[in-house]
């Protein structure tokens, strides 16, 4: 129970932080070199790397990271909360204007795994 309810509060704190972080994140200019070997689609890659990963991906990892670590909680449960609650969170957020936007997902998952992985990882070292 402990660990949903912690993964639902971190869930929720990153769709706020993150909303906020992607706005800075987004301001990052595309260098011009980067820019001619990223023509056309390929600056999803940008998207994602950068923009995504900077404004929702580092707040998901270190969140559920930390959380998992330090209070000792089921990995995936808080992870699958975390996500789950973020996304329903930016949803009812902005329900207006949301759509499936796969970078983002893409990066909140495999960020959200990553923490849960390292921290189970430590704590049983």
């Amino acid at each position: 129970m402990k660990d949903l309810a912690i993964g639902i509060c971190i869930g929720l704190a990153i769709a706020y932080l993150g909303v906020y972080l992607t706005g800075f994140s987004a301001a990052i200019t595309v260098p011009e070199k980067v820019s001619e070997i990223l023509s056309g689609k390929a600056f999803i890659v940008w998207e994602t790397a950068v923009t995504q990963f900077l404004g929702y991906g580092v707040v998901t990892f270190l969140a559920l990271f930390f959380s998992i670590k330090l209070m000792k909680l089921n990995p995936w449960v808080s992870a699958l909360a975390a996500v789950v609650v973020c996304e329903a969170a930016l949803f009812a957020a902005y329900s207006s204007t949301y759509m499936i936007y796969v970078p983002h997902i893409l990066v909140l998952i495999v960020c959200a795994t990553c923490g849960a992985l390292l921290a189970k990882r430590r704590a049983n070292a």
